[in-house]
């Protein structure tokens, strides 16, 4: 874990979750969860999209994975998937015991197939930014493999 993760993780920003190899010694995948937050006021037509029905507040609260990283070595044998899995599911268990309703990934610009696998698990992109979300409960009832 970088320097920068630690330091936010020590003041409550985010929290990040390490993937180690088996003897204990080398991190092969990592992913770090931060609260997020939209409002009515700041994000209108991400806000229609993501408010509950009958929802009275004036924001709704996700979780933004805001790192995910696999070491190279591991990639294309389905390790990827495992370490996605992993952070939606600590991201919903963590909505289910606090609240909240969204999902945000930041997916690189330049990486089209991490964002079209991202879109095949049911994430949207945020009509002009970087951003893809999905709502936990189309996540969750929708069935989406992982």
């Amino acid at each position: 874990m970088d320097d920068h993760a630690l330091r936010d993780q020590e003041l409550g920003i985010s929290a990040t979750h390490v993937w180690v190899d088996q003897g204990g010694e080398m991190v092969i995948g990592y992913f770090t969860l931060t609260p997020t937050r939209v409002s009515e006021t700041e994000g209108a037509p991400l806000w229609k999209r993501l408010k509950p029905k009958q929802f009275w507040a004036s924001e709704v609260y996700g979780i933004l994975i805001a790192k995910i990283a696999l070491d190279q070595s591991l990639r294309g044998a389905g390790r990827s998937v495992d370490l996605f899995g992993d952070a939606i599911y600590l991201a919903i268990e963590a909505m289910r015991t606090i609240g909240g309703v969204y999902v945000v990934i930041d997916p690189m610009d330049n990486r089209p197939r991490l964002r079209s696998l991202y879109e095949g698990y049911g994430f949207e992109t945020v009509e002009g930014t970087d951003r893809m979300y999905m709502r936990v409960d189309d996540f969750c009832d929708g069935g989406v493999p992982i």
